[in-house]
């Protein structure tokens, strides 16, 4: 979504800036494979916070007018949320809990860090120790999603900031809409050639998995692979699960068979 934001030509993709900020030894430009080179995140990790983003504008060309800041803890915001030098606005892009579970069960697997996730849950719900302990890692994957996209729900509501929550059903079944709508709500012209965002030139981080993503036909891609590597009971027990389906509530969103859907769409 920030690769496509930012392909507008007056809006510039940062990535995750929070982690820029940590310096050459935790992230890199996906350009320029270094900070210190980079003209655009050089020196941004000896910087103060309250002067990052009047500095990056500094250093971008003038037509633009938009930072796509995709750092995803909420921590990192909450010093900005009164800054009135910028018309801050959020976007919550909410991943199928499915999808993630997916991911996070190789990825626990591949770095074998399965316990280590373990402990993180404990800390964060401490009156469900034992469930973490003896349960498996998809309790671990249900309960880290829960957490985060909560946390980031409960810092929107209390900013008082103008916000929206878009699903990856969303951005991926119907991009243009998508797109059209947020450029729209940030004063912005939508082109629809943002979807094809390796076309364009992106200081900042990304993914490696993005590569992939593209090859396989970039934004007009929905990835589903879910599907056929969560077994049906793992798949029910997500679907199932109280917190979860209480948390979309509050979201206003459900389930679909292919992803996260809006309840007040349900015609769609």
């Amino acid at each position: 979504l920030s690769l496509m934001l930012g392909s507008n030509s007056k809006v510039e993709h940062l990535g995750e800036l929070k982690n820029l900020c940590k310096g050459q030894d935790e992230a890199r430009c996906y350009i320029c494979d270094e900070l210190n080179g980079c003209s655009l995140f050089h020196g941004i990790d000896k910087l103060p916070k309250s002067e990052l983003y009047e500095t990056l504008f500094s250093r971008v060309d003038d037509k633009v007018d938009v930072l796509v800041d995709a750092s995803k803890k909420s921590a990192w915001f909450k010093d900005f949320v009164d800054d009135e030098r910028y018309d801050i606005r959020l976007i919550h892009l909410v991943r199928d809990p499915r999808a993630l579970a997916r991911r996070w069960l190789i990825r626990f697997e591949e770095k074998k860090i399965g316990l280590r996730e373990r402990l993180k849950q404990c800390r964060k719900n401490p009156h469900k120790f034992l469930l973490f302990i003896f349960g498996d890692l998809l309790t671990t994957c249900i309960y880290k999603w829960v957490s985060q996209n909560r946390k980031i729900a409960i810092f929107i509501r209390r900013s008082g900031l103008p916000f929206k929550t878009i699903t990856y059903r969303d951005l991926a079944l119907n991009p243009d809409s998508a797109l059209k709508s947020i450029c729209s709500w940030a004063g912005l012209d939508y082109d629809p050639e943002q979807k094809s965002y390796w076309k364009y030139e992106h200081h900042g981080t990304q993914k490696s998995e993005y590569e992939w993503v593209r090859k396989q036909g970039g934004a007009q891609y929905f990835d589903q692979r879910w599907k056929d590597y969560l077994t049906q009971n793992q798949v029910k027990r997500i679907e199932n699960n109280a917190v979860i389906k209480k948390l979309l509530g509050r979201l206003s969103l459900r389930f679909s068979p292919e992803g996260l859907k809006s309840i007040k769409r349900v015609n769609d």
